[in-house]
This record gives structure tokens, sequence and C-alpha cells, in this order.
């Protein structure tokens, strides 16, 4: 769930909630050197949002859907790929859909014990009201327990992101910085994950131009909570 306030020019801030639930089934299989590759789909994918007010929230309309998803999870990488592809991400839910399952591919290197540390380092492009943006993200993580039937990995997540669009007439710019932990427990028997609890906040500024009038600047605040839990069969 997403909590984002918003406040610029003078006016009095504005809060909105997201709630984005879904439930993912995976089918994966091990090859002969450990990595997990296999299909899935996205089921009962909702979003609901609303916006609060001084007199009275009111409820968005909500999306349900369903999406068919691939994964790839070794001690090197781990990816989530739509099926089929999508040849452009911007604005659509099945992106979206592909960031909730990702959550659920938690890489730990080979012959790793209690106490290593490892660093993760990606770059995704994204697009949100037709703003494309660049995202990076550093996640350092630390193996905190190991156990015969799970493991607890603690993880530090840094976020970056930066991006431009609009048109001539009218032109966003958008930069923002954010930071968040995650403590993951993943089954020893089948690298499964079984519950992710985490929390993030991420700072947006986005400044709007439209000549001959002056820029308009907004700061966003983004506060985020995770929840994962296995769901029993």
């Amino acid at each position: 769930m997403a909590r984002l306030s918003a406040s610029g020019g003078g006016a009095r801030p504005e809060e909105q909630r997201v709630d984005s639930r879904a439930l993912v089934t995976w089918t994966l299989a091990r090859s002969a050197l450990g990595a997990l590759r296999g299909t899935g789909q996205v089921d009962s994918f909702v979003v609901r949002s609303t916006l609060d007010t001084a007199q009275a929230a009111t409820p968005a309309p909500s999306l349900s859907a369903l999406f068919l998803i691939e994964a790839v999870l070794d001690s090197a990488t781990s990816r989530v790929i739509m099926r089929p592809p999508l040849a452009n991400e911007c604005d659509r839910p099945e992106a979206s859909a592909a960031s909730l399952a990702r959550e659920l591919l938690v890489r730990v290197p080979d012959g790793a014990v209690t106490g290593d540390r490892w660093r993760d380092s990606t770059i995704t492009l994204v697009c949100r009201s037709g703003v494309p943006m660049t995202v990076y993200t550093t996640v350092r993580s630390t193996l905190e327990q190991v156990g015969d039937a799970q493991l607890v990995v603690q993880r530090e997540i840094r976020t970056r992101l930066e991006g431009k669009g609009g048109s001539a007439f009218r032109g966003l710019e958008l930069t923002g910085t954010g930071s968040g932990t995650q403590r993951v427990e993943i089954r020893v028997t089948d690298g499964s994950v079984s519950t992710v609890e985490g929390a993030s906040t991420m700072t947006l500024q986005v400044r709007e131009s439209a000549p001959p009038a002056a820029a308009r600047v907004q700061q966003i605040m983004q506060r985020v909570a995770l929840r994962v839990e296995r769901a029993s069969r």
C-alpha cells in the first residue's frame, strides 16, 4: 500500500492512498546449475485509490485483472517478463503487476553463510503519465539467519529516478530519491519466498513549465508499506 502526499505553490497538502493487491502463482523448475526458471500469473490484481479531502474520501474505480509472466532467478540475477512482452509499458497495469511479482524473487549468492553481505544494482525504464523515467536501484542484502527450513535476509534499498517529458507547450521534469528496508523469509527446500515485510519512503520533485507562465514546482512524498504472505493451498 502506498500513501502519497503532495504540496506546492502554497496550496493545502493533499493525500492519496493507493492499495495494490494480487495473488501471484509460480510454477518453477530448478536447472542443473541451480537456477529457477518458470511461468506463472498475477491473478486478482486490484488497484484502489482514494483521494482524502476535508469533506469525505471518495473511492476511485478499481482494476481487477489477470496477467501471465515468466521468471528467472539464479545466484546472479532475477527477472520477471510479461507474456506476451509489452511493446509499450507507459501507464500499463501489466507493468505494475510485474513489479509486484518481482518482489517474490530474491537473489541469494551460492555458498552464502550467516552474516554474508552482497549488493545488487539495476537500471530500469518506466513510464508514468506519459513521462519516461530512468530508475536506479541499489539493494544491499545481509543473510541474517540460516536454518533447516528457512533463510532470513535483511535488505536495504536505495532508489534514484529522473525523467523528462511533455510537449513544446508543456514540459515536465521529475527527479526523486528514496530508501527502504525489507525483511525476507525464504524456504530452503525450493528457494521461494514465504514472507516479506517492508517499508520505504521516496521524495519526488516535479517541475512543470508552460511558457510564458513561470515554472511550477511540486513536491510529492510517497510512503510504501509492503507485505507478502505465502498462500496455503
